[in-house]
């Protein structure tokens, strides 16, 4: 059977996909699994010295080899990547992701990809982060939004945006803020009642890296992907 591919994408940018991506790869890992942790598309980073950024993050965390597959589009303006690209004289072509991804799929027992910006933000004139999400066919959607003020608006929006083009997302995980206001810590509860829907997997609390696995290894076994060491594929 087909690897599990988890993408995790968010309602924006700078709110720690990140953070929960390597942290998904790291739990996943520890299980006795080979796994990639993938980032196919990077603004604001020089491709001479990708290590650095989220790809090198989630890289270095891969039980997996990924730094001998390349990102086919590391782009050095740090703004939206259809702009970076254009500025390179680049067009992001879904295509080219979808191949790079698949035999590192089919290598790997699980692969974890975080996608750039929010799940609408736009990879040319006329296609988004949405379009390439469906190219990819993934096993399960985690959504990441930070726990603040205005979340359940951007969260409603960003599901029923997402619904609208036909893709499920299978959990909501809220990342902790720096600037407390006085709806941190209700949001969880409250978007489990405004939208049912979807589950709310749990906040994830400012912490090391390594006091985050256990609630990240809670995460997978919500999403039904926390199998230990892999039998053969077929």
């Amino acid at each position: 059977m087909t690897a599990p591919l988890l993408i995790v994408t968010g309602t924006g940018t700078g709110i720690g996909k990140t953070v929960v991506s390597t942290g998904l790869v790291a739990a996943w890992g520890r299980r006795g699994l080979s796994v990639a942790g993938l980032k196919p598309i990077e603004s604001g980073i020089d491709p001479a010295a990708a290590a650095a950024g989220d790809v090198g993050e989630l890289g270095r965390v891969s039980t997996f080899h990924v730094t001998r597959f390349t990102p086919p589009y590391l782009l050095v303006d740090p703004v939206s990547p259809h702009l970076a690209a254009r500025r390179e004289g680049r067009e992001i072509d879904l295509r080219v992701i979808v191949d790079w991804v698949a035999p590192i799929r089919a290598a790997a027992d699980a692969t974890v990809l975080e996608l750039p910006g929010g799940l609408f933000s736009p990879l040319t004139d006329t296609l988004t982060n949405a379009n390439l999400l469906t190219a990819l066919s993934p096993s399960k959607v985690v959504l990441v939004a930070p726990d603040r003020l205005g979340v359940i608006h951007d969260v409603l929006a960003t599901t029923r945006a997402a619904r609208a083009e036909g893709i499920a997302i299978d959990g909501l995980l809220l990342s902790s803020v720096t600037e407390l206001d006085g709806s941190v810590g209700t949001n969880a509860a409250e978007l489990a009642r405004v939208l049912p829907t979807v589950p709310v997997l749990g906040v994830l609390p400012r912490a090391p890296a390594a006091a985050l696995l256990p609630h990240l290894d809670a995460v997978l076994v919500a999403l039904s992907l926390a199998q230990g060491t892999a039998a053969p594929r077929t």
